[in-house]
């Protein structure tokens, strides 16, 4: 797919148009399909990215890879060493793993196959003891006894997990949650950003404003916000089991109310918290919101039945991939 776009050649300062096309890539010896965004010079031919377009290619490609390789995503990785309260020189002498190179898997380096599977181990408490164990002579005794009671003391549940079953149902990172993160804060916040937003909103309508956000996010970014799986059914498309997700969210009210002779479950949140989310994420929930809050309920309806998401995958209430989000419109 090509359009043409108001940048300018750095090669002619003339004319270019974006491509946006599928490409087969190769990571590790292995090969993925990605989709992909870049620029040509209409008068030379020359193809150049932007940073934000490589940043899709190896966002996308680095999931798939992951997801098939069982490897953790960078905010998981964080959240293994935050869970058991260490620090990065203690966590590093634990796993065995070279100086600083914790930090970096935090930041994004993909680990080795190895590495990977040794980090989604270490999400059980038991190995993780078994490992600081074998590592003791990496500790003087002080420390180790420390680290020792951080990990035991360790709560594997958190308080939202019960929250996180109810909202995700066993969802896991794949190209129908866009691999998003499992994060039960920010569904919660993206939910309500609309809600407050709005003013109010029905289910209809707020069901197709996390969709566009969450698809307008991988096709810019190679992730979504939610992490949610959508599903078409007769209305658009929807949040598998909305009305689940929007029942475990705290600071939600439901109000029934008669609008065109029916009754009608109306929501509303009295504040909501978008610091949670990241720069990129506050734009494109800001960019969705600017589109979509003028329109009536019906008017987005019938723009969601006009998408290929909806349209190929209608029968059957089947899920959406999120690599539809390369054929929407958002604007």
């Amino acid at each position: 797919m090509e359009k043409f776009v108001e940048i300018k050649s750095p090669f002619t300062g003339g004319k270019v148009k974006e491509v946006s096309t599928v490409e087969n890539h190769e990571f590790r010896k292995e090969q993925f399909s990605v989709h992909v965004r870049y620029y040509v010079c209409e008068d030379t031919g020359n193809r150049f990215t932007t940073t934000e377009q490589d940043e899709l290619l190896f966002n996308e490609l680095y999931s798939q890879y992951r997801v098939n390789h069982g490897i953790p995503f960078p905010e998981e990785i964080k959240d293994i060493r935050l869970l058991y309260g260490l620090n990065y020189q203690q966590i590093t002498k634990i796993l065995g793993f070279g100086v600083n190179q914790y930090a970096q898997y935090e930041k994004g380096q993909m680990p080795s196959e190895s590495n990977g599977k040794l980090l989604s181990a270490a999400m059980n408490r038991q190995f993780m003891l078994h490992l600081l164990e074998d590592s003791r002579a990496e500790f003087d005794e002080g420390e180790y006894n420390k680290v020792h009671q951080s990990i035991l003391a360790t709560e594997m549940r958190p308080e939202n997990e019960v929250q996180k079953r109810l909202i995700y149902r066993g969802i896991r990172r794949s190209i129908y949650n866009g691999f998003g993160q499992l994060n039960v804060e920010k569904v919660s916040e993206m939910t309500k950003f609309f809600i407050c937003k709005e003013g109010g909103v029905f289910p209809t309508k707020l069901n197709k404003e996390m969709f566009y956000a969450d698809f307008l996010h991988y096709k810019l970014h190679g992730q979504s916000i939610s992490g949610l799986q959508y599903q078409a059914i007769q209305y658009g498309p929807v949040p598998v089991h909305y009305d689940t997700v929007y029942d475990n969210i705290d600071g939600i009210s439901k109000e029934i109310v008669v609008a065109h002779d029916m009754e009608s479950t109306k929501l509303s949140s009295s504040s909501c918290n978008i610091s949670v989310f990241s720069k990129q994420e506050q734009k494109t929930l800001n960019d969705v919101l600017a589109i979509i809050k003028p329109m009536s309920t019906q008017e987005i309806i019938d723009k969601s039945h006009k998408e290929d998401a909806w349209l190929f995958y209608r029968d059957g209430n089947q899920l959406i991939p999120y690599s539809e989000a390369f054929s929407i419109q958002f604007v």
